[in-house]
């Protein structure tokens, strides 16, 4: 749900490619007023599945004074040292860093090749000395005009410098759920003028806290890719620090002065909001990075469990395939642990980018709940069966 959210709400962003004999043609294929229109009908009903239960779990109460606020904003956006993030540490301590951090861009690239477009959105209309400064932050991730200083430029030449693809969604397939949530978060405020003191609140707290995760993930990308072209992330050390005053003091502060008490707990809401939605980005990378890392335990846990899950199989859901030569399961995820035994032929069973297991008849593996991965049929068909099994721990004498 969580892409095709993304996918609609892209409806008003432009991309082009860099070269096409039929760029008119292609663009009439990519927006039409059909789309427009199943976007405008499901985008809200999408947005109450995705976001409604996240947003249910920040209760911003009333009562809210000026003392109270400044109390909330000091503890929130005032820097405490360096931040430590548990999926750098894992990336650090993996088998292949340079593989894990590419997973890394990848999440990455999701907000960082379209820049800023959200924001976009509130550099129209009429609402004072807060426009104009929301338009400076623009200017600044833009390059002032300057496609060479651009930021999703920067981030293109970091890409291309680790031999990464660096076109808008080369990597659609391997976004986490997280990372879309968080950008599909960011879409639902922009396209709700409604939302702006929640949006306000929201780029405050992302904006004050990025500039120091950047410095860690430049020291880490010099570390294993010698030759990277780390300016974006060297760029953003500094100029989020100026973003981060110029959001709070003038962005947020003023609007407090201006509306006073009524917009506080909109602030409230979108700090709290983006600081949940940083930590479940955080969580859920630190989760696939550990799957990943750990690929030949799951296959060794599915060998273990294997008797056990196949003398149950009455008691389980089980979806039997017999797919061609060439035949992809796009990645995706379960919301419960699987359990994938190939009968004949050859699979590459993929447990995330470039992180493969080929499977033969008789072998297995257990796909952790919520993991992204996918499958490659490499023989000329292959009958393998996926089995719900809910919780592996049910059937094994350990965990992972």
């Amino acid at each position: 749900m969580n892409r095709t959210l993304t996918a609609l709400y892209e409806q008003d962003f432009l991309y082009l490619p860099a070269a096409s004999d039929t760029i008119i043609q292609d663009l009439k294929a990519a927006y039409t007023t059909p789309l427009r229109t199943l976007a405008n009908q499901l985008i809200a009903p999408l947005e109450e599945k995705v976001l409604g239960n996240l947003q249910h779990q920040v209760n911003v109460g009333g009562g809210w004074n000026k003392e109270l606020f400044k109390c909330f904003l000091a503890e929130k956006l005032e820097p405490r040292g360096e931040a430590v993030h548990d999926s750098l540490s894992l990336i650090q301590s993996a088998s292949d860093p340079q593989l894990m951090l590419k997973l890394l861009l990848m999440q990455h690239a999701v907000d960082f090749l379209p820049e800023s477009s959200h924001m976009a959105r509130f550099a129209k209309g009429d609402y004072g000395d807060a426009q104009s400064a929301v338009f400076r932050v623009l200017l600044d991730e833009f390059g002032y005009g300057k496609h060479a200083t651009k930021h999703s430029t920067l981030f293109k030449a970091t890409l291309k410098s680790i031999g990464m693809l660096d076109n808008s969604h080369a990597y659609w397939n391997f976004y986490l759920t997280s990372s879309l949530l968080n950008n599909n978060y960011f879409h639902k405020l922009t396209r709700s003028p409604e939302c702006f003191f929640e949006y306000v609140g929201a780029i405050t707290y992302a904006e004050n806290s990025f500039g120091p995760y950047c410095g860690s993930v430049r020291n880490l990308l010099l570390q294993h890719f010698p030759d990277v072209d780390a300016r974006y992330y060297t760029e953003h050390v500094h100029i989020d620090d100026f973003h981060g005053s110029m959001t709070l003091n003038e962005i947020l502060l003023p609007l407090a002065e201006r509306y006073g008490p009524s917009v506080y707990p909109e602030f409230v809401r979108g700090i709290e909001m983006s600081c949940l939605l940083q930590q479940i980005m955080e969580d859920d990378l630190c989760a696939q990075i550990t799957w990943m890392n750990k690929r030949p335990l799951y296959r060794q846990l599915a060998m273990d469990i294997k008797h056990r899950v196949l003398e149950n199989i009455e008691n389980i859901p089980v979806a039997h395939l017999n797919e061609p030569k060439g035949e992809l399961s796009v990645p995706h995820v379960h919301d419960g642990d699987e359990f994938c035994i190939v009968d004949e032929g050859l699979l590459r069973f993929c447990h995330g980018p470039d992180c493969f297991s080929d499977l033969s008849p008789g072998e297995c593996v257990v796909i952790a709940k919520n993991r992204l991965h996918g499958a490659l049929v490499l023989s000329e068909f292959c009958k393998y069966r996926i089995l719900s099994i809910g919780d592996y721990r049910h059937y094994a004498t350990y965990s992972l």
